[in-house]
């Protein structure tokens, strides 16, 4: 059977805030519904913006997909601003800020006036323009924290130890990741603050775990934990000789 597939167009959904002040509050929501997305690369201009991505054979459809997209905006966007990235393996998340401000929203997203079956709505971030004032500061949106044109954290990133070892309160915090100060440090609790084992090489948020435990701050988080580890140990022998002793005398 030939493992070559054929190319398909995703579907998009999208959502947009306007402001005639703040470019921070003038911005698209993109969701783009790929499968085990994986190697996605973006090409984002001021006018449009290009995604290639895959997505691996899966039982009862062996074939490997090839996705492919290009819209070209409805008005210009700020490239260097856009955010983007991978959650759950699932969809391919974008935030991109529009270039020009203004109160009032976009009538569509793409240039052209045509209906494009795979461009829907996304009513769960949709706000309406007389209510984006009232907009929970949650409403659904993405996490981007992170994320950024292939910093890490974002699809095709390099793993940054130091943002992993802030959420972790520092390499200080030994045991830390176990749920406080003392605690031993607890790798499966690590993995499933990075959304679990599947997070490894090549996982839904770009986390290549061999990489991290190469990495020189992981090492001396784990050399750390070991001499806390150790100190715990010789601390309960001697508590124990020291009971020892008193029952003996």
């Amino acid at each position: 059977m030939s493992t070559e597939g054929k190319v398909l167009i995703p579907e998009v959904k999208w959502a947009q805030r306007s402001d005639e002040k703040d470019e921070e509050k003038n911005y698209l929501l993109i969701t783009i519904g790929i499968t085990d997305c994986s190697e996605p690369e973006l090409k984002i201009e001021p006018t449009y913006f290009e995604l290639t991505a895959n997505s691996k054979a899966h039982v009862g459809e062996e074939v490997a997909h090839k996705y492919k997209l290009h819209i070209d905006f409805f008005k210009e966007i700020i490239p260097d601003k856009t955010l983007h990235k991978v959650a759950n393996g699932q969809h391919y998340f974008l935030k991109i800020y529009k270039k020009d401000l203004g109160l009032e929203y976009w009538p569509r997203l793409t240039k052209e006036k045509v209906k494009y079956q795979y461009i829907k709505t996304d009513f769960d971030k949709w706000v309406d323009e007389d209510e984006q004032d009232e907009l929970d500061a949650d409403n659904n949106e993405m996490d981007f924290s992170g994320a950024g044109m292939g910093g890490a954290g974002g699809p095709g990133g390099n793993f940054d130890m130091s943002q992993l070892m802030a959420g972790m309160g520092g390499a200080g915090a030994a045991g830390g990741a176990a749920g406080g100060p003392g605690g031993n440090f607890d790798i499966s609790k690590l993995m499933a603050g990075m959304g679990g084992a599947g997070a490894g090489a090549g996982g839904p948020d770009g986390v290549d775990f061999e990489a991290m435990m190469k990495d020189p701050k992981m090492q001396e988080l784990l050399k750390k934990e070991s001499k806390i580890s150790a100190k715990e140990v010789d601390g309960e022998d001697n508590k124990e000789q020291e009971e020892e002793d008193a029952t003996k005398n």
